[in-house]
This record gives structure tokens, C-alpha cells and sequence, in this order.
């Protein structure tokens, strides 16, 4: 496996973050960096004739991350996570009927918030078996979660093969501001539990491909304190169900272009749960090196789900199951985001940006009942990024 390039591995394995693959390729200690990474997210301003009243400006997000991946000898790597997130603007609040549809309430006041967390892990490799686990904390003016993960990977006997497979939980608190004022819930919990198990395959020289399912299921307070529903002139507290029970499958695949020296990259997602929501992801994207030292890589991303039967923009009969949301985030809808991202890289260091833009419509959606969703998102993010090999 080492007549791989370096330009090989580092396409189809590190730059392109395959689970494993590091080391079924390289049979090394994982790379030690430091790593810091600025990214700000801008929502687009709420179209003022989709507005019944409130602030049309929507959220925007600063966050500072850091990383430093350390490896203590030859079996053991230690991992750290640190991020700072700062958080403002106006949030979909319910929406209500208007002259000729439904029109988006927004909150009134800019929303300031501001979140921390930290992560830490330890790997341990051993005769082509390595184990990690992972515990982290992360807290906001009114959530907090504690949360622990695991994962191990096997290479196979041939080398062209890895299995990898995982699990994780988190327990989180809920203390909604204001609770009082608006009838919100003042204390809330809500666990998670999941699972995954992946095959990583080397097909050939310059080929690679990844299946993974996951199983996701969520108890507890799910409803969105800070969401209201229009129910036949009254306004009411977002309900939803207090179980969610979640499956996905992911397929990978990777083929460097040795005539360009570049990388293909294709992946597809399906989503779906018991609150009978469907969704597909599908991304393409290119990496192409220019000369030894740039990369660039164009992507562009189509998501599309369909909406829970609980789910309208707002309803002109109380639902017989007591279950009912207008959060913009559960409706039909299709989205498609085109990135563009940039490396410059040196021996020891490199720096990347990357741009993307989002719009989603509920007319591109593939499967789903549609509803007029005056809520919908669109958003510009940009990231730069600093990587410091030790």
C-alpha cells in the first residue's frame, strides 16, 4: 500500500477527510497540527413582503475554532477542541394568515447569543485496530449539553479494506430565556443515543469508496421553546412528538484523475424517521491542484426533504394529535449550495478559504406535500483557515 503517491493519499484521504483511510494508506501516526478556523455565517434579510411584522433581519454567526491534534508516541493521539461562537439577529417566530398568504412573524428584539464548547479525545492504535473515545461539553445562556462518543476501525488482512464503527450520547438542559413572560417551559431535558457502522474501500490505485448507516434515536423535550404556532386565531407553543427515532445512509466515493492530478468526489445522503421525514443530499466536487503549493475546489450541493405530517405554516383546526409545528426548517423544501474553496499549502503550513451560498425553495423539492413557507432561508458562510503541522 505505501507504492501510493503523496499527492494520491493526500486527495483522496486527508484533504478529503475519509474516516480511516489515514491510516489504511499510511500505516503512520496521525498528523500533528494546530489548526484555527474563522467562519461567518450570513441569513439573508427576510423579504419584507413575506413579513407580518418584526425584524426582517436574520441571524448572523461568528465563530472561532481551534484544534491541536497530538500524538504522545507511536499508539497513543491526543485531540483537543475548543469553540467560540457569538450569535445575533431576528428568529422566525409563527406565522399568520395575510391578504394573499401566509406571512412570516419575526421576533422584535435582536436575539445576542453566545456559545462555548470544548472537546477532548484519545486514540490508541494497536495491530491495525484503533479506538477513540471522546467526551465534551458545550453550553449557551440557555442550553447546556454534556455529551461522550467512541469509534473503532479495523483494517482488513489485505489492507484495502476498513471497517469502522461507533457510537454516541449526549444529555442536554434546556432553561429558555424569558420563560415566564411568553409561557415558555422553564426546564427541559432531551438525551440522544446513536449508532454507526461503515466499510471503507480501496478499489484500486486511485479509487475509494465508503458506505456508512447510522441509527439516531432522540427522547425528551424536542419541541422548540422559542418556536409558535397560528392555530384558528390563537397562538400556541411549537408541540412536537417527545421521540424521534432517526436512520441515514452515506455513500462516499473518491477517484483521483492522474492526467490532471486532480480528485473527483461524489457523495449522496438518504434521511429518514419515524416522523416520516425523507430527505436526499447529493454533492460533486472537484479538487484540482495548480502546481505544488494551490488547490482549488468548486462543489455544489442539492438537498431536498419533505415535511412531517405535524408540520404546516399555520393550521385552521387544532390537530387531533396534539402535535403541531410552523418551524420553516420542517417544510417541503429543496436547497442547493455552491462552494468554492481555496488552499495554499507549504511545508509545514497552510492557509484556505472557502465561500458557499444557499437558497433553498420549496419548489425544488423532489417528494412532499408543498406548503407556502414564507420562512425559508437562504445564507452566505465564509471560512478561512490556518493549519500549523507540528
Amino acid at each position: 500500500m505505501r507504492t501510493f503517491s503523496r499527492t494520491v493519499r493526500s486527495l483522496l484521504i486527508s484533504s478529503l477527510g475519509l474516516p480511516g483511510m489515514q491510516e489504511l494508506l499510511a500505516q503512520d501516526a496521525p498528523e500533528e497540527l494546530i489548526e484555527y478556523r474563522y467562519t461567518h455565517y450570513d441569513e439573508e434579510p427576510l423579504p419584507l413582503d413575506k413579513l407580518a411584522f418584526g425584524d426582517p433581519r436574520r441571524f448572523e454567526i461568528d465563530s472561532h475554532q481551534f484544534r491541536l491534534v497530538k500524538n504522545l508516541n507511536q499508539a497513543w493521539t491526543l485531540e483537543l477542541g475548543l469553540l467560540q461562537e457569538a450569535m445575533s439577529g431576528s428568529s422566525p417566530w409563527y406565522v399568520q394568515p395575510g391578504p394573499s398568504g401566509p406571512l412570516q412573524v419575526m421576533s422584535g428584539a435582536t436575539i445576542q447569543e453566545n456559545r462555548s464548547q470544548a472537546d477532548l479525545s484519545l486514540a490508541r492504535r494497536k495491530s491495525g485496530v484503533t479506538h477513540k473515545a471522546g467526551i465534551g461539553y458545550s453550553t449557551e445562556n440557555d442550553y447546556k449539553a454534556l455529551y461522550a462518543s467512541y469509534t473503532g476501525e479495523k483494517d482488513s488482512s489485505n489492507g484495502l479494506r476498513t471497517w469502522s464503527w461507533g457510537g454516541s450520547y449526549s444529555d442536554d438542559e434546556i432553561s429558555p430565556t424569558e420563560a415566564s413572560l411568553f409561557g415558555r417551559v422553564e426546564h427541559a431535558t432531551r438525551n440522544s443515543l446513536s449508532g454507526s457502522l461503515s466499510i471503507t474501500q480501496v478499489l484500486n490505485r486511485n479509487a475509494v469508496v465508503q458506505n456508512r448507516i447510522s441509527l439516531t434515536r432522540r427522547s425528551g423535550f424536542l419541541s422548540d421553546p422559542y418556536k409558535q404556532v397560528w392555530i384558528n386565531n390563537t397562538v400556541l407553543n411549537d408541540s412536537r412528538p417527545d421521540q424521534r427515532v432517526m436512520f441515514t445512509w452515506t455513500t462516499r466515493y473518491r477517484q483521483y484523475m492522474g492526467r490532471s492530478r486532480a480528485a473527483l468526489i461524489v457523495d449522496y445522503r438518504f434521511f429518514r424517521d419515524d416522523w416520516k421525514i425523507i430527505a436526499h443530499t447529493l454533492e460533486a466536487a472537484w479538487r484540482q491542484p495548480l502546481g505544488h503549493k494551490w488547490e482549488i475546489a468548486p462543489s455544489i450541493r442539492y438537498y431536498s426533504q419533505s415535511a412531517p405530517d405535524f408540520y404546516a405554516p399555520l393550521f385552521f383546526q387544532l390537530p387531533p394529535d396534539r402535535y403541531w409545528s410552523s418551524d420553516y426548517r420542517l417544510a417541503t423544501f429543496g436547497a442547493v449550495s455552491y462552494r468554492l474553496s481555496a488552499e495554499f499549502r507549504q511545508e509545514k503550513w497552510s492557509l484556505s478559504a472557502r465561500a458557499e451560498y444557499y437558497n433553498s425553495d420549496q419548489s425544488i423539492a423532489l417528494s412532499g406535500t408543498p406548503h407556502n413557507t414564507p420562512g425559508l432561508v437562504d445564507f452566505w458562510r465564509l471560512t478561512l483557515a490556518f493549519k500549523l503541522g507540528l
